[in-house]
């Protein structure tokens, strides 16, 4: 008998539905993270506000798919992208030696760069294919495929 009270009650007070329903989404979407699920909630709640004034149901259901769209583009632009990192295991050649402990030049995805090695008392020969393992601003991190302790001409 309760739940018919309950569900006559929010079909008479839509007001109270569309808070309830707002608030089930927000909370759903602080579980999962999704800002598409926040947006659906944000504008359930906005639509209770409305629901207060506006009787018909139509209207608000035009509002709620509304703001939902706009609150999703909005949400979605806000979510960082992810960061196009380093692949793992790239490999560069060298194009300047890297002397032990300094800086060469490696050719890198068609570009020349900056690059060091990662253990510093190492020097690496050109043309030497060495694996990329990290990059610290403009410099790559680079590792050779085998050790040289003095770089040879070629």
């Amino acid at each position: 008998m309760a739940n018919v009270d309950l569900v006559q009650f929010l079909s008479e007070q839509r007001a109270y539905a569309w808070l309830l329903t707002g608030l089930v989404f927000l909370g759903v979407s602080m579980v999962a993270g999704e800002p598409v699920i926040a947006s659906l909630g944000i504008a359930a709640v906005i639509t209770a506000i409305a629901a207060i004034t506006v009787k018909s149901l139509a209207v608000e259901l035009v509002l709620w798919g509304i703001l939902s769209v706009c609150l999703i583009i909005v949400l979605r632009g806000m979510v960082p992208k992810q960061a196009l990192d380093l692949s793992p295991d790239s490999e560069a050649t060298v194009s300047e030696v890297i002397p032990k402990g300094g800086i060469g030049l490696v050719r890198y995805e068609g570009s020349l760069w900056k690059a060091r090695c990662q253990i510093s008392d190492i020097a690496i020969a050109p043309a030497e294919v060495v694996q990329v393992v990290a990059r610290q601003g403009l410099t790559l991190i680079v590792m050779p495929t085998y050790f040289l302790e003095e770089p040879t001409d070629r």
